[in-house]
């Protein structure tokens, strides 16, 4: 789609440079955050959170998401079996981190993990 000049998810025919972006087309993007990289609220409005990434057949992956305290950041990186992951979480926010069954706390800063 950027190939072919699109500034948004484009919808049937991406042949052509116009986008008819509905909010149903926003949907890959939160899930590229929710499901791969794996943050999601665990409390009401996300005053805590959980990573809970699913990387299938990627060795890594990385993005950012807007938080009413910052941003939200993670890194994760699978090598040699293993995972590494760095988590940064704005002032005041905690969580969990959760990998193949295993819950690590997170809390506010840069935090670095290795499963």
């Amino acid at each position: 789609m950027l190939a072919n000049g699109f500034t948004t998810w484009g919808e049937f025919d991406t042949s052509e440079t116009r986008s008819d972006c509905h909010a149903w087309s926003a949907s890959p993007n939160i899930e590229v955050f929710r499901t791969i990289l794996g943050i999601d609220s665990a409390a009401p409005g996300f005053k805590r959170v959980v990573i809970r990434p699913s990387l299938g057949k990627l060795t890594r992956a990385s993005g950012a998401i807007p938080h009413p305290k910052g941003e939200i950041a993670v890194d994760l990186a699978l090598r040699n079996g293993r995972l590494e992951a760095e988590v940064s979480l704005p002032p005041g926010v905690e969580g969990d981190f959760v990998w193949r069954g295993e819950r690590r706390p997170l809390r506010s800063g840069k935090v670095k993990l290795t499963f």
